[in-house]
């Protein structure tokens, strides 16, 4: 998603991506001029601007994604006057497609625009707006998150005027200076960050980006915007420099339509570095140059690329060691096959050795291989698992490893060709693909040669095909139920920490058994029963009120959801609502909990903070060998993992069995302490903590240590940030486990006072007084209406919700996979009827 709240529940935190880079590969924040123009009229219609501003004529997706123009386009002009920040929108766009919740625009057609009296300060606000082009929304519409902390506040305004066009729709804004505490002036530098949303029928939300990073809403990260009288250059082109080779800078061009076939020189000055041609298809104009890197000992002062004499883009290198280093996290190495047959195992290299042979220079592989009892061994001996150990030494540069798992299979196998292969291929074919059922009935042996080509050609490119074959190959057939960590990948990541365990040195350095929960000392806590709203402390018909609000909720929306409601232990509602894939929900439907994920894998943590095993203060080395031994400005510790401050930008996949490795090349280029970034990479590495001072890997921690005691089985975790698919009574149980501050039942997760550790504390002690960011491990305080202001939980990506009062002694849980339509409507009134129906409420402060 696009946006962070803070603080409230009812609003999603964000999307993931499968793997971030841990170093920015351009400056993250570029400096901007705009001119003052006069005369300026919010109408809707740009002659007034005269053709002038800053402006900027390409954007994309971080990650370089664009649309078809004439599904989807976006380019902009920024001004500045006397009243405030001028902006001109032009969008192209086939098919208008607009949220109808207030809270919810930014999720189909609109903007978000994020602006900040100064880049670093304490202060910025957002503004969605939806242009009103959608024919069941035809009205402009924009909704403010403010997040301005310096006094004055004035009332958030915003001056808007859209215009229909042929493509599409024209949007003009006036942001006026007193949204800021004190106006600015000529020559200061504000920040500026826009998104462009697009949300067609045929496919979920697409986004053009003003913006350095996928996420981070904070002005740290915002382009400089100088008011000044002149503009830079108009951005026509977007340029992405990578270093390529030890001598050599490859740029990656994409223009706007307008320069299609044009040439194009990269130039430091006055020199030309560099020529090429746009291309002229019928696509997206681009190009690639070749460009030399600076003599050594210097570097280029003004590089940018023009067209036609004129500057179409400047051009923003990064530092040559952080990239290379970036390449390096980012660099795959791959046996061919990962599944195989014979006495030899396979050999392995980088995917791109010539790539490789640039960054490091002349390097060597050596591979250690491992049986599936952490024998090494030379021979693949027996058909099973082997684990491989490359390490990877450069001509120049630190050393690193890799980590790869192999099968070997009998040699009876059929491996290839894969034509020959006697493979029973099949699938059905989602209805949303338009494919006619019968068709593909008709079709069903062209489609199984498919599935056979992929499924042969993945065994030699896809690092999971060995993972999956080796967990098959040790699996025993069972009548009783499969749990998240007894699939393949579960278990070849719980081998994994075991032989990792023994290469660093941690097995020596955490000898023992892991024991949690232990039996509480004293009375048992209380647990979740079901029982009568007036059993909860609710007042008389709370239950009849609160269930036709949820009945009139899901009758209203397209999203279905189910929820668990205890005070004081014990359920009075618990019920599912509505249907889902045609079928009605109930109570152990799985929903995706998303960021949710972050607070279970913060109560592990605890787990092992409270047995002295980890302290939250402690620099991660300690426990993390791969990271010793590099220079680092600010000491990485666990407590900046959990808070968001560690510098990892990204949601990574930890179940990367060799993520600390990878990390380990970007580690001297993280900024840990700088600001606040939200990031799922932190918590991973800090589920590599966990499992090095244990030994158990993290979807077998979770199970042995909470879900099976909880008795919650119907919960599916396998990682630390945002994977997690639970139901609201396993989720309730969690809940009241935090309201009894560690207990549940006769079991003691953790005591009272490694409790009080895992609660949000303000972060001013690392962003500075500036701020008023409070995060704990895996927890904040919700803003919830109603409810005491200690109430903590955590939000989620698909808007389930899991809060617990410890004042008013209240756990709510409701699980869902999505936000649905009129979440943001219903949402509210569900938490404010929960806090009216209390008897005898908490005489504390409320939100």
């Amino acid at each position: 998603m696009a946006t962070v709240r803070r603080h409230k529940w009812l609003l999603c935190t964000l999307t993931f991506l499968l793997y971030v880079s841990a170093a920015q590969t351009a400056d993250d924040s570029l400096v901007y001029d705009i001119p003052k123009l006069e005369g300026v009229i919010v109408d809707g219609d740009p002659a007034d601007w005269g053709g002038q501003g800053f402006q900027v004529n390409v954007l994309t997706h971080v990650n370089r994604a664009t649309a078809p123009p004439d599904d989807f386009d976006a380019r902009f002009r920024l001004a500045w006057d006397d009243s405030g920040l001028l902006f001109l929108l032009r969008v192209q766009d086939d098919e208008p497609v607009e949220s109808k919740d207030m809270g919810w625009l930014w999720q189909k057609d609109s903007i978000e625009a994020f602006v900040a009296p100064k880049v670093g300060g304490p202060d910025y606000y957002q503004t969605a707006v939806a242009p009103g082009c959608d024919p069941e929304t035809p009205e402009l519409r924009h909704h403010f998150y403010d997040f301005r902390f310096t006094e004055p506040k004035e009332k958030l305004a915003i001056e808007a005027v859209r215009t229909r066009t042929n493509s599409g729709y024209l949007l003009e804004i006036r942001w006026p200076w007193t949204n800021f505490a004190a106006p600015p002036k000529q020559g200061d530098a504000i920040g500026f960050q826009l998104f462009v949303n697009d949300s067609d029928a045929s496919r979920g939300r697409f986004q053009l980006q003003f913006y350095p990073l996928f996420y981070s809403h904070n002005s740290n990260r915002m382009h400089h915007v100088r008011l000044t009288t002149t503009a830079s250059p108009d951005i026509l082109a977007k340029v992405w420099p990578e270093y390529y080779g030890p001598v050599q800078i490859r740029l990656s061009v994409l223009a706007c339509d307008e320069l299609s076939g044009k040439t194009i020189e990269a130039r430091d000055g006055g020199r030309v570095l560099a020529t090429g041609t746009l291309s002229d298809d019928g696509k997206r104009p681009t190009a690639k140059l070749l460009l030399p890197l600076a003599p050594k000992g210097g570097h280029y002062e003004n590089l940018a690329l023009f067209a036609e004499g004129r500057q179409i883009a400047g051009i923003h290198l990064a530092d040559a060691d952080k990239d290379r280093a970036v390449q390096l996290v980012q660099a795959d190495i791959n046996f061919k096959p990962y599944v195989f047959t014979g006495g030899q195992f396979p050999k392995c290299d980088f995917e791109k050795p010539r790539v490789m042979e640039g960054l490091l220079g002349n390097y060597a592989l050596k591979t250690t291989f491992y049986d599936k009892d952490y024998g090494e061994v030379t021979q693949p001996e027996t058909p099973g698992r082997y684990g491989a150990v490359v390490e990877v030494i450069p001509e120049r540069g630190r050393p690193f490893r890799r980590f790869r798992t192999l099968c070997r299979v009998p040699d009876t196998a059929q491996l290839s060709p894969w034509w020959t292969s006697d493979i029973g291929a099949s699938i059905t074919l989602p209805e949303t693909y338009g494919i006619d059922s019968d068709v593909a009935t008709a079709y069903r042996e062209e489609l199984g040669e498919y599935l056979k080509m992929v499924f042969s050609t993945s065994l030699s490119r896809t690092a999971q095909s060995g993972a999956l074959f080796a967990g098959l190959y040790e699996a025993a057939p069972t009548d009783g139920p499969r749990t998240a960590a007894d699939s393949t990948m579960s278990v070849d990541r719980q081998w994994w920490v075991g032989l990792k365990r023994k290469i660093y040195g941690t097995e020596a350095q955490f000898p023992e058994a892991f024991l949690c929960p232990r039996p509480i000392e004293g009375p048992p806590a209380p647990v979740i029963r079901k029982g009568s709203a007036k059993e909860a402390g609710m007042m008389p018909g709370a239950k009849k009120k609160l269930d036709a609000l949820l009945r009139t909720w899901a009758g209203d929306t397209d999203e279905a959801f189910a929820v668990c409601i205890a005070r004081n232990g014990v359920a009075f509602l618990h019920k599912a609502y509505g249907e889902r894939d045609g079928k009605p929900m109930t109570l152990t439907t799985k929903s995706y909990m998303a960021s949710i994920t972050k607070l279970l894998s913060g109560v592990l943590m605890m787990t092992v903070v409270d047995q002295g095993l980890v302290g939250l203060d402690e620099p991660v080395d300690k426990y993390i060998p791969p990271l010793r031994g590099i220079e680092i400005k600010t000491p990485l510790t666990i407590r900046h993992l959990y808070n968001h401050t560690s510098g990892i930008t990204g949601h990574w996949r930890d179940d990367m069995n060799d993520f600390e490795e990878a990390l380990a090349a970007s580690y001297p280029f993280i900024s840990v302490g700088a600001e606040h970034l939200y990031t799922g990479a932190g918590y991973a590495l800090a589920g590599k903590v966990i499992e090095s001072v244990t030994g158990e890997a993290i979807p077998q921690f979770y199970m042995n240590h909470l879900f099976t005691p909880l008795g919650c089985a119907h919960t599916d975790v396998t990682d630390t940030a945002g994977g997690a698919r639970s139901i609201p009574m396993d989720m309730a149980k969690v809940g009241q486990m935090l309201l009894n501050r560690g207990a549940y039942g006769d079991m003691q997760f953790f005591s009272e006072e490694t409790f009080e550790k895992m609660l949000p504390r303000p972060l001013t002690n690392i962003l500075g007084p500036h701020t008023d960011l409070k995060w704990g491990v895996g927890i904040i305080f919700m803003e919830a209406k109603g409810l005491s202001k200690r109430t903590f939980g955590h939000g989620a990506g698909s808007s389930a919700a899991f809060l617990v009062d410890p004042d008013n002694r209240l756990v709510i849980s409701m699980t869902r996979n999505a936000a649905g339509a009129n979440f943001s409507k219903y949402s509210p009134q569900f938490i404010q009827a929960i806090a009216d129906n209390l008897v005898d409420p908490a005489q504390v402060e409320v939100y």
